[in-house]
């Protein structure tokens, strides 16, 4: 796989919690500000071999994104909705998506597949994501995170008080429709403190054109255009 960091692979191998590495993008860790994005489930999306195969592997989910967010002409929703509100224009181009996927960090929270879409995770997968996901954001040094959903912040606040660590979000002032993101930060086991903000998941009912103010102004994307939202 292209675009991809491998440096910090010694470091998952280490954390047995972690059943998927990340997508590590090839210029993340020179990134002006490192950035997570944080996605939800795997689901199966297959009952035959295929979807064993791979995820019996550390690099199962990192194929997935490969194939989803490099494959420019996918129509992933998930991946493009994103790709749209972060630079503010219906059809990013491929250098623009290239660039985004090259410069953050890609994960899921939770840590084992669904069965299907239709099923939903629970409170316990939550938790058990978000400890794993804490301690990524030190092995990473993340700065900011990007969340797909807001299902998982009590999950959030609960793995924060467990341990002791500061954590504070709470509603943004923005409503899109009848959804409200959430915003806030939280600090790791290291006292690092990571700007959070929590998004509608793209893949469904998601407007971009209405998302990408809160996207920009909740979290900074150096290398995206600020300018106006185009209609292309």
């Amino acid at each position: 796989m292209d675009h991809l960091d491998l440096s910090f692979d010694h470091l998952f191998e280490t954390r047995k919690q972690i059943k998927w590495w990340p997508w590590v993008g090839s210029e993340f860790s020179r990134s002006a500000v490192k950035t997570m994005i944080l996605g939800e489930s795997v689901y199966r999306w297959s009952k035959g071999e295929a979807f064993d195969e791979r995820y019996a592997l550390t690099s199962g989910l990192r194929v997935t994104h490969n194939n989803h967010a490099l494959d420019f002409d996918k129509k992933s929703r998930y991946v493009r909705n994103i790709e749209r509100a972060i630079y503010q224009r219906r059809n990013p181009s491929d250098a623009q998506k290239q660039t985004l996927w090259s410069s953050v960090c890609y994960h899921n929270l939770v840590l084992e597949a669904m069965d299907s879409a239709k099923h939903r995770p629970e409170a316990h997968h939550y938790e058990k994501g978000w400890a794993a996901a804490l301690d990524l954001f030190d092995v990473l040094s993340v700065e900011q995170c990007l969340v797909f959903g807001v299902e998982s912040v009590g999950a959030l606040r609960l793995t924060a008080d467990r341990n002791g660590w500061d954590c504070n979000v709470t509603r943004h002032p923005t409503e899109v429709g009848r959804f409200c993101a959430r915003s806030g930060s939280v600090h790791t086991a290291t006292g690092r403190p990571v700007k959070l903000l929590f998004v509608r998941h793209p893949s469904s009912f998601f407007s971009w054109r209405k998302w990408s103010p809160v996207v920009q102004e909740g979290l900074r994307w150096d290398y995206a255009s600020n300018a106006p939202v185009r209609k292309d």
